[in-house]
């Protein structure tokens, strides 16, 4: 079985949608480390992104093969 692991278009917001129709797991960078929280060392923000991305992700729960 082929194990899909998208990364384009992936945000904070649709990344547990992905999961939930059969993603494996998904990659994010910008969406996480935001460029201008990084350069602000905003680390509260890159945390608070954390969260978002956090809790989107469990509604979906374990991964399922």
């Amino acid at each position: 079985m082929l194990s899909i692991n998208p990364t384009s278009g992936v945000t904070l917001e649709n990344a547990g949608e992905y999961l939930s129709h059969g993603a494996a797991s998904v990659g994010l960078v910008a969406p996480l480390f935001d460029p201008v929280a990084i350069q602000n060392e905003d680390w509260d923000q890159i945390a608070k992104n954390a969260e978002i991305v956090m809790a989107n992700v469990r509604k979906v729960g374990p991964y399922v093969r």
